[in-house]
């Protein structure tokens, strides 16, 4: 497994350094050319059954749904059509509750399984409703746009609050070269800052192993740092649509995913970066707002968090852990609750975690270990914002549509929307936050 660009093609279950046996469930994975014809043969491998929803929008049905529906019908597949048409409102199709009831209204059908045609919307979407009716999933990659084809998790929209839901992986990935090399080139570009993201997304994972005794799998690292080494050194050949660097990013987002469901969650994958993205598609649709696509927000996020990073490990032996914002309990969480106002309902609980969490003693027994660790893992991409700029994908979040203000916001307020510990905690724990964010805005 030592090979930079090895993926998992089928399902495996092996023992780990780490001390836990990892199981990859999808049972095939095809990355490559001409594999649109192999479906039919795969799904049938697999014993799915002959009755089938596909799933895909306007888009991936001319990407490759057209194609993947005819080649279906030719090998004598029941294909049902499932066309999901984003509301006029908003910029992209969202896995809201209009989305999900759409896929319910076909499920008196009873189909053998669900096949997605598309990438990250479409793909949560036939994930989550599959794993709740229990039946099995397979999707056609449209775009290298998101590490999600291969997780454990289904991100759906709530009220208007985003929650990912546990899910059963696809049983099977289909991922076709030309047609992964055609998607527009903001959705590539959104896969390579995804992937970018994946260093300040293991610095803060390292951090809570070293601080908070969090299991860690070097293992799953590795499996991601070996793509990225040969993105970051080929980032031109993103923007330039080349094969060979669509085929590394492929199995980069690939790797992620599995790591995720290896691990059981999204540790290896997110962080503060995934924060502040988060936080601004769930402020920017309840503002009526285009939240732009979520890898594209990482890529930004990645920029800022990195800067944050390098400034507290210059300051590390400095800190002075007793410092702190004198609020109280109480006017902290009046502040959250002025803030979110109808969606603070959904972040209550983590907020108050988190808020407890301020207020307990920190001491850092090994600094000098803390350093090492989280220099090894920021050290593969050193300067997020000049490897973004090399595969002209945007590099700050002002250029996706996002104020300063609600930027500064972003980087915040968004440690609250999740219980997992990132730098912003560590920073707001020292009082230093604030200083921090205008720091790296400046």
């Amino acid at each position: 497994m030592s090979n930079k660009l090895f993926f998992f093609a089928e399902a495996t279950t092996f023992a780990c350094k780490c001390g836990k046996t990892h199981h990859i469930p999808t049972q095939k994975t095809l990355l490559g050319k001409e594999v649109l014809p192999c479906i039919p043969q795969v799904l049938s491998e697999l014993n799915l059954g002959k009755k089938l929803l596909l799933l895909f929008d306007h888009n991936t049905y001319e990407a490759a749904g057209r194609e993947t529906e005819n080649i279906l019908k030719r090998a004598s597949f029941e294909v049902i059509p499932v066309l999901l048409e984003k509301p006029p409102e908003l910029e992209y199709l969202e896995p809201d509750e209009r989305a999900r009831e759409h896929i319910g209204s076909f499920l008196f059908h009873e189909p053998d399984f669900i096949l997605a045609v598309g990438s990250g919307v479409i793909n949560d979407l036939a994930k989550f409703v599959a794993h709740r009716i229990q039946i099995p999933y397979a999707v056609v990659a449209t775009a290298p746009s998101m590490d999600g084809y291969s997780s454990p998790g289904a991100p759906m929209l709530v009220g208007g609050y985003k929650i990912t839901y546990d899910a059963t992986p696809p049983c099977a990935i289909f991922m076709d070269l030309e047609v992964l090399s055609r998607a527009p080139l903001p959705l590539i570009q959104a896969g390579f800052s995804d992937l970018v993201g994946k260093i300040t997304a293991n610095a803060d994972w390292t951090m809570r192993n070293i601080l908070q005794g969090e299991y860690f799998c070097e293992y799953t690292w590795e499996l991601v740092k070996g793509a990225m080494e040969i993105l970051r050194e080929n980032a031109e050949e993103i923007g330039k649509r080349k094969e060979e660097a669509i085929y590394a990013l492929a199995v980069a987002l690939l790797n992620s995913g599995f790591s995720m469901t290896m691990v059981g969650d999204s540790r290896p994958a997110s962080g503060a970066e995934h924060l502040v993205a988060h936080y601004l598609e769930i402020m920017a649709l309840h503002r009526k707002m285009n939240p732009s696509l979520h890898g594209l927000r990482v890529g930004g996020a990645t920029v800022i968090v990195k800067k944050m990073y390098d400034r507290f490990l210059q300051e590390l032996e400095e800190i002075d852990w007793k410092k702190s914002e004198n609020y109280s309990f109480t006017s902290q969480e009046e502040e959250l609750k002025i803030h979110f106002g109808p969606l603070f309902p959904f972040i209550e609980k983590d907020a108050q975690e988190k808020l407890k969490w301020d207020r307990e003693e920190m001491k850092i027994a090994n600094p000098s270990l803390l350093y090492r660790q989280l220099q090894d893992k920021l050290s593969v991409i050193p300067d997020p914002a000049s490897v973004l700029r090399r595969a002209q994908a945007p590099q700050t979040l002002e250029e996706l549509g996002f104020s300063k203000k609600m930027i500064r916001e972003a980087l915040l307020f968004s440690r609250f929307i999740r219980k997992r510990v990132t730098i912003l905690d560590l920073l707001g724990k020292a009082g230093l936050l604030k200083e921090y964010v205008d720091y790296a805005l400046s």
